[in-house]
């Protein structure tokens, strides 16, 4: 099912990318911590995508946002006149049960925004505990994130986001 949404505030936020800068080199997959004008952010590149970003948020905790043709930190700016639709999202891990969901989809940019609350925090648990995070995409497909081992930039987001 593809509906239209507004672009809502969290949305927005975690959509626009512009202004930020990135620590350490970004090549091998490994958490990075950037910085969106003065919030922190949780990257993770992967050339053959996904990669993912994990922001912030008081309304959600942790919000997740998959760039699924693996954008690198050069490429992270999303076009603000791009249109946001959503896509079903099926999430399996070795650590979770399968759970659905609505995400927002930005299809020219093949960008996904979680809209939900556990759909960050899953991305962020499974990361904790090492577990691959399986999403099946309606219309779009398979992809499965791979995150790389809990690092000090990791711990160094974690003890930021806790003061939210």
């Amino acid at each position: 099912m593809n509906h239209f949404i507004k672009l809502g505030a969290a949305a927005a936020i975690a959509a626009t990318t512009i202004g930020f800068t990135a620590h350490a080199a970004d090549a091998e997959s490994k958490w990075s911590l950037g910085d969106n004008n003065g919030k922190s952010f949780l990257y993770m590149s992967d050339p053959t995508g996904p990669s993912v970003t994990l922001n912030c948020s008081e309304r959600m905790g942790v919000q997740a946002v998959i760039y699924i043709n693996g954008n690198d930190m050069d490429n992270l700016q999303l076009n603000p006149n791009y249109r946001l639709s959503t896509r079903t999202v099926e999430m399996s891990s070795d650590s979770t049960e399968t759970k659905d969901g609505t995400w927002g989809y930005y299809r020219s940019a093949k960008t996904l925004i979680s809209t939900r609350g556990w759909q960050g925090k899953r991305i962020f648990n499974a990361a904790v505990s090492g577990s691959p995070v399986t999403l099946d995409i309606t219309r779009v497909g398979e992809f499965t994130i791979t995150p790389p081992a809990v690092n000090d930039e990791f711990k160094s987001f974690v003890a930021d986001c806790s003061s939210i």
